[in-house]
């Protein structure tokens, strides 16, 4: 028996998955988290073998989460399920300690052998994750850059403000920090990213289902 913890701040994602895992006499779901604080706090409760859960929620999301349940519950694997597929934030969930990457289109029959993977300890990634992956690998060869650049949380809270409309002063306010911390953060995300202007980081950002 496969026991599962699902985490998505959706009750009708929620709702579907509870449903769809039941028929499965080899899988049981022992509980349920909205945010990736609970998801956390529920994996040291009930000591899943598997997190279920989802990147874009409240609170905390899952990268963060993937990151705290290594170390929290470091018996516990994490399968992220995810309508997003952004080459870079596949890498970067993989980094912080997830074990297996899906998409949210994915087969039951798919989503049923992620699930297995993954609770015997190996590793799975998604036809169609795997797909991305190779095609921008081939790309990044082509072009002859080098790998990604992962931002920092800070980085991350800067960029989740300005897809929040907030301009400088008020990032800074905000985040207890200075103006020109603030202008320095923006260089960064924007070297980083690649990208030209607040636009172009709003566009990317998006993309990874951070806002």
């Amino acid at each position: 028996m496969i026991t599962i913890l699902l985490a998505d701040d959706q009750s009708i994602i929620l709702d579907g998955l509870d449903a769809l895992l039941c028929n499965d006499p080899e899988l049981k779901v022992v509980g349920r988290a909205a945010n990736g604080r609970e998801a956390v706090e529920r994996a040291k409760e009930l000591g899943p073998d598997v997190v279920l859960m989802d990147i874009s929620m409240p609170v905390m999301d899952g990268i963060e989460a993937s990151r705290l349940l290594r170390k929290s519950s470091p018996n516990t694997r994490v399968l992220v399920l995810s309508m997003y597929d952004h080459p870079d934030t596949v890498r970067e969930i993989v980094e912080c300690g997830a074990s297996g990457y899906v998409l949210k289109n994915a087969s039951k029959e798919e989503l049923s052998v992620a699930l297995r993977m993954v609770a015997s300890g190996a590793r799975y990634l998604g036809k169609e994750v795997r797909s991305t992956l190779e095609k921008d690998d081939r790309f990044r060869d082509r072009a002859g850059t080098i790998g990604h650049n992962v931002l920092s949380k800070r980085e991350r809270e800067v960029v989740q403000l300005i897809c929040m409309e907030f301009n400088t002063q008020e990032i800074a306010e905000k985040l207890f920090i200075s103006v020109q911390t603030v202008d320095t953060h923006r260089k960064n995300i924007m070297h980083k990213l690649a990208v030209k202007n607040a636009a172009g980081v709003v566009k990317y950002a998006m993309e990874r289902g951070w806002c």
